[in-house]
């Protein structure tokens, strides 16, 4: 049984929704996803046009099954911080669970565990969920490495939601050793060109296709090169401003290359937004941070 707090957050999405014929067009060709007003009739504009296959997944049962699982898997929900935001009259979801009785310490870091759903009605989302770290000192959202912390499921006949929530609460010893691994981080020392050359290969990777590459178009984003040292610089000062990193020749560690990566994916005051497409930069971002920890280049630097 979830507890009135949880409870009151979830009823930001309680609304009904049906999937409906489009006038003059056959099933099978596309069908209307519409939010229904009290008396079941269409409330507004469409939420999204979607294929015959498509079967939605109600907010409430995607959300509230995520939660269940959770107790069901023993998480701890003691002083619990709960949000639910929607998008596009509804069509798009996401929340976010807080729970800082899962804590852990990675050097001065104070880390409290943290779970993110998305849902849309609109096929812009899966149903997609993560396991994850916040950190209190900057309020970064740390993504995980493991493939286990993650869910995503399309919106399908085959989708099964019982299942989908099995992994989420199979999910939850693993997240929370992770942070054995973060202090390795913070202890494995770097230098300058060694992180350079890492978000070169990844996140600071240009787009640009192999013809524009050959045409003389750089193979690295220099903008977002740029932006992401100096993220990387203010975190050196920050955590190893004083002491053994700031001689020998290393400057930062491998904790901070993590810790700049999630302040470019968490805090996008470097991206050009509206209140409809930040969501899916930072859900985009998180991916390639994602990417990152998990590429062959951070894997020799952890080795080092």
């Amino acid at each position: 049984m979830l507890d009135t707090k949880l409870q009151e957050a979830l009823s930001e999405v309680e609304f009904k929704i049906d999937v409906r014929d489009i006038q003059g067009i056959p099933s099978h060709m596309g069908r209307k996803v519409v939010r229904l007003n009290q008396w079941g009739a269409q409330e507004g504009e469409p939420l999204g046009i979607v294929g015959s296959r498509y079967k939605p997944i109600h907010h409430l049962d995607a959300f509230g099954g995520a939660l269940e699982s959770m107790k069901a898997g023993g998480i701890d929900f003691t002083n619990h911080e709960i949000k639910v935001d929607t998008y596009e009259n509804g069509a798009m979801a996401k929340m976010e669970l807080l729970l800082p009785s899962h804590h852990a310490l990675v050097g001065d870091h104070n880390l409290s565990l943290k779970f993110v759903a998305r849902n849309s009605y609109n096929a812009k989302w899966k149903f997609q969920s993560f396991f994850g770290w916040m950190n209190h000192v900057c309020f970064n959202t740390l993504v995980s490495g493991q493939k286990i912390a993650y869910t995503a499921n399309r919106h399908t006949t085959h989708f099964n939601v019982d299942a989908s929530n099995k992994k989420i609460q199979n999910a939850v010893n693993a997240i929370t050793n992770e942070t054995e691994t973060f202090n390795k981080w913070w202890d494995t020392k770097v230098e300058d060109d060694q992180v350079v050359n890492l978000f070169k290969t990844t996140i600071a990777k240009s787009q640009a296709n192999e013809i524009k590459i050959a045409s003389g178009q750089s193979e690295t984003n220099k903008k977002q090169l740029y932006h992401l040292m100096g993220l990387y610089e203010a975190e050196v000062a920050q955590i190893h401003g004083k002491g053994d990193y700031g001689r020998n020749g290393a400057k930062g560690s491998l904790w901070c290359a993590y810790q700049s990566a999630t302040a470019w994916s968490t805090h996008l005051g470097d991206a050009k937004l509206n209140s409809t497409n930040n969501h899916i930069v930072q859900q985009r971002r998180q991916a390639d941070v994602r990417n990152m920890i998990t590429s062959k280049h951070w894997k020799e630097l952890e080795k080092a």
